[in-house]
């Protein structure tokens, strides 16, 4: 079984890729890869020359559905495309990315995973993950924080596992780069911990139920 996801950035594909090597590669006859994008990007309106290949997500989803459809046909494999709500509505946003899969005629095996409202979430939905990462980690905040709910999840991440460090990066104008850097290092930390089963995310869990039904069906 062939895993092919689509991430929309780095700290993603970090959390995915220690998921897959610590929790589901020890079976047979499984690999992955993941194709990591530069942001979400937004759904191609005017399809001008400027809108083709502009490393983001949504903006490329249309070119790369199709692809994948071809070069995977004959093999088992699924098409995973792992995007963040932001402040969407997850019900139209999931309608309007199955309205481009069957207006492309997608017939491999794939599913849309969003998650409510950023990756971020997921990485809070395992407590005691993240206090084994983090041992000084803010707990009041981390009590504070309501799963899956649109509250800028990833700054309340970063509230809980460095206290004080995003008022700083704020104040010093930090290159969205280096903060990518460090939600990458969280994701990885954090994730190296994971009991995927014990989440209390639910975009989490519907990922890995995804996930796990089909290694189980190999």
């Amino acid at each position: 079984m062939y895993f092919q996801f689509l991430v929309e950035d780095a700290s993603s594909a970090d959390l995915i890729d220690v998921l897959m090597k610590n929790h589901v590669t020890h079976a047979d006859d499984v690999s992955y890869n993941i194709k990591c994008f530069h942001g979400i990007g937004g759904f191609r309106k005017k399809r001008t020359p400027k809108e083709i290949k502009t490393g983001k997500l949504l903006n490329d989803l249309e070119i790369y559905l199709p692809g994948f459809d071809k070069s995977l046909r004959g093999i088992r494999a699924a098409l995973f495309v792992v995007l963040d709500n932001d402040d969407k509505d997850t019900l139209v946003f999931h309608r309007e990315l199955e309205t481009l899969a069957q207006k492309k005629n997608i017939s491999m095996d794939y599913v849309f995973c969003i998650a409510v409202e950023e990756v971020d979430a997921w990485l809070l939905g395992d407590r005691e993950a993240l206090l084994q990462a983090y041992p000084s980690a803010n707990r009041r905040n981390l009590s504070a924080y309501r799963q899956d709910s649109i509250c800028g999840t990833w700054e309340c991440l970063a509230e809980v596992v460095q206290p004080g460090w995003l008022k700083k990066a704020r104040k010093e104008k930090i290159p969205y780069s280096e903060i990518g850097t460090e939600k990458s290092r969280w994701a990885k930390e954090i994730g190296a911990y994971m009991c995927p089963q014990k989440n209390s995310s639910p975009s989490f869990q519907f990922f890995w139920r995804e996930v796990q039904r089909r290694v189980s069906a190999i």
